[in-house]
């Protein structure tokens, strides 16, 4: 990660060389602007690398202590190392004596210019990751509330809304009972979406609560052509998950595939490491049904903004796969 152009640096180093030569007159001038040159360069060059060193395994705001503490700790020894090198050197060749005053002089001066320099550094950088984070921030707000409005849009879907009014206006006269026990779970699927339309997270138990009345009245439109299957119970109250996003995975495999009496459609649920995984036969129709292509792709955004981490779906083997990531109750 460069933090300038190299000849920006080189000219700085140059400049505070013939500064540092200037406030010691005594002295042989060009000599001592050699001299210098040398220790600017080592002390400035070397603390430069372990800046952009330091930066790339540290690169987040939120790791800006630990990257501070770090700079700090690396330059410093750097330094006491860098400075003791060099007056060894040009003791040893004789362009200055070895002298304890002379060396703790270098080694403090050394330590001023790294202090410059993290300071200097540092504060670019922090403002840099600032201003970053508010675009990003701003994004993410914009991401997120066209992907929740997607996915109450999804919801509502008036093909649903039909086939749902349908299903209970022949119900009505064969079976009273179970037309009650229809508007209720309808009522109780359009209350959930009016709940959690705002909210981020739910708990796996009431995302499956949901559910259950979803596959509830499609059950009353396939029977036991759409078996919906399982293995949470134990789970439901260790996890939580972004709204919505079971009842669009069940929905899409109802919208992808055949659904007969002698195919039936299955659709499993259970939880692996975790993540949940929804999985269903794959049965595709002669005639696919009108699709933007744009669902799944929404979900993975969705979770990937909301739980930073990623959804996968992919077909093996005659199934498709959709293996969504969940957050524990302890996170």
């Amino acid at each position: 990660m460069k933090l300038k152009a190299p000849y920006d640096r080189y000219l700085l180093m140059l400049g505070l060389a013939f500064l540092l030569a200037i406030m010691q007159p005594m002295e042989e001038f060009w000599p001592l602007v050699l001299v210098n040159m040398l220790f600017t360069f080592v002390f400035w060059e070397g603390n430069y690398q372990l800046v952009g060193w330091v930066r790339e395994r540290y690169p987040l705001m939120q790791q800006t202590r630990r990257r501070i503490f770090t700079q700090i700790g690396l330059s410093i020894g750097y330094t006491i190392l860098g400075g003791t090198t060099v007056t060894s050197l040009l003791h040893l060749v004789g362009w200055a004596p070895y002298e304890w005053d002379y060396h703790l002089h270098i080694l403090l001066m050394g330590l001023f210019i790294t202090a410059v320099i993290a300071i200097v550094y540092e504060t670019i950088f922090y403002f840099d990751l600032w201003k970053s984070s508010l675009l990003e921030s701003e994004r993410l707000k914009k991401t997120a509330a066209r992907l929740q409005f997607e996915s109450l849009k999804n919801q509502v879907n008036p093909h649903f809304l039909f086939n749902s009014l349908n299903s209970l206006a022949a119900l009505i006269p064969v079976d009273p009972v179970k037309a009650e026990k229809f508007v209720q779970e309808f009522a109780r699927i359009y209350r959930y979406v009016l709940e959690v339309k705002d909210r981020n997270f739910v708990s796996l138990r009431e995302e499956m609560d949901f559910v259950s009345s979803f596959v509830y009245l499609l059950k009353i439109r396939f029977g036991e052509h759409l078996k919906f299957e399982q293995q949470l119970e134990k789970h439901l109250d260790r996890y939580h998950i972004p709204p919505l996003i079971l009842q669009n995975l069940v929905e899409n495999a109802i919208k992808h595939n055949v659904i007969l009496k002698d195919r039936p459609l299955v659709i499993l649920l259970e939880i692996q490491n975790d993540t949940l995984l929804v999985r269903n036969n794959l049965q595709k129709r002669s005639y696919p049904a009108a699709s933007t292509q744009t669902g799944l792709r929404n979900m993975a955004q969705r979770l990937q903004l909301v739980v930073n981490k990623e959804a996968k779906f992919y077909k093996k083997e005659g199934y498709f796969y959709a293996e969504i990531p969940l957050i524990p109750e302890s996170d």
